[in-house]
């Protein structure tokens, strides 16, 4: 049996021998071809917020998409707005959060962010109270980042969307009458009246706050006296008298109640209601919808 012999260096190919070529070892070839990254600062993201309590962010997330599910978040210097009408211009969302409710909040620029909030809401579902939320804008791919921390960290990237250009008026309303009530009490109120109707009718007197159902079997009428302990404030500077679709209105005051303790109700005599929820750090929640018109 033939032994074999370590190669010497003078047995080694060389080039220009038919049908040899040279290889490189691996490592050597691949730090020969690889080029050096040059040091350099990372680049700030253009938006980057926090917020210590993530099971707020989603509802407030929620509270917006109960009417729309495509909307233009507009970051600036001071904080986050956003104004949307529903696809059948029925009603509209008008939303800001401040840079002072966020534990850390940074804007470089103007930035216009269009998300799919049902999506969103999807990526937030099972966020929790002892989870912070972290969103970081990525302008280079236009996608946003975003990270729940507690125990576990869990990342979640969404693209966004194209931007529209679509500017959305404040409406000018005249309001003659102001209920301010307790958010879950109007939502209780609200779920007996969907049990009956698709349509609810809102009373406001100098003393009373009075909501009416009627179905094709049934009715309700819930009456709560200025003084209830429900009510919280009640102006009326006529007797107003309107009614709205249960359907939307059903979906504003649950959305809105997860994140809000106190709503207030602005209406006239057969004209849009304003449904406003408190927010804390100057942050404002508010919806517009239309009335319903019955025929006399």
């Amino acid at each position: 049996m033939a032994t074999s012999r370590p190669r010497s260096s003078s047995d080694a190919p060389t080039a220009g021998q038919p049908g040899v070529r040279i290889v490189r070892p691996m490592l050597e070839s691949s730090l020969a071809e690889t080029p050096s990254k040059k040091e350099g600062t990372v680049k700030a993201p253009v938006f980057k917020a926090t917020m210590n309590d993530a099971r707020l962010f989603r509802n407030l997330i929620g509270a917006i998409s109960s009417l729309i599910e495509e909307a233009d978040f507009n970051a600036g210097p001071d904080g986050i707005k956003l104004r949307s009408m529903d696809p059948s211009h029925i009603a509209m969302v008008d939303f800001e959060w401040p840079k002072t409710a966020f534990d850390i909040y940074e804007c470089s620029s103007p930035t216009k962010l269009r998300l799919s909030v049902s999506n969103l809401l999807k990526l937030l579902k099972r966020t929790r109270s002892d989870e912070s939320v972290e969103i970081v804008y990525d302008d280079a791919n236009k996608k946003l980042n975003i990270t729940l921390k507690n125990k576990i960290v869990r990342k979640f990237i969404t693209p966004t969307l194209e931007p529209s250009t679509e500017e959305v008026p404040t409406p000018k309303v005249p309001f003659n009458a102001r209920v301010k009530i307790t958010a879950v009490s109007l939502r209780d109120i609200i779920d007996d009246a969907q049990s009956i109707s698709d349509n609810v009718k809102l009373e406001v007197g100098p003393d009373k706050f009075t909501v009416r159902a009627m179905g094709e079997l049934s009715q309700a009428i819930i009456e709560l006296d200025k003084g209830s302990d429900a009510i919280l404030e009640l102006d009326a500077k006529e007797a107003c008298r309107a009614t709205y679709n249960l359907n939307y209105l059903g979906e504003i005051i649950r959305a809105g109640s997860g994140a809000s303790e106190v709503t207030s109700l602005e209406f006239s005599t057969n004209m849009p209601i304003k449904v406003e929820f408190e927010m804390p750090q100057q942050g404002r929640l508010l919806y517009y919808l239309a009335p319903r018109i019955e025929q006399e």
